[in-house]
C-alpha cells in the first residue's frame, strides 16, 4: 500500500514539530493494521478527521 507508506512517512518527517496531542493520535493511528489504517485515511476520512482531528493537517 504505497499511498498508506507516504502518509506514515509525512507523519513521522512531521514528528519532532508535533505537540503531544498531535503524537499521541499518531502513537494510536500507528497501532492500527495496515488495512484498517488505509481504510479509515483513504476510504473513511470523515471518520479518520473525527478520531484524530490533530492529525489531519499532516494527512491531506
Amino acid at each position: 500500500m504505497k499511498e498508506t507508506t507516504f502518509i506514515v512517512k509525512k507523519f513521522l518527517k512531521n514528528f519532532k514539530n508535533m505537540n503531544s496531542d498531535e503524537k499521541s493520535e499518531l502513537i494510536e493511528l500507528l497501532e492500527m493494521n495496515d488495512q484498517d489504517l488505509f481504510d479509515l485515511i483513504f476510504k473513511q476520512k470523515e471518520a479518520f478527521i473525527l478520531k484524530f482531528p490533530n492529525l489531519k493537517k499532516f494527512a491531506y
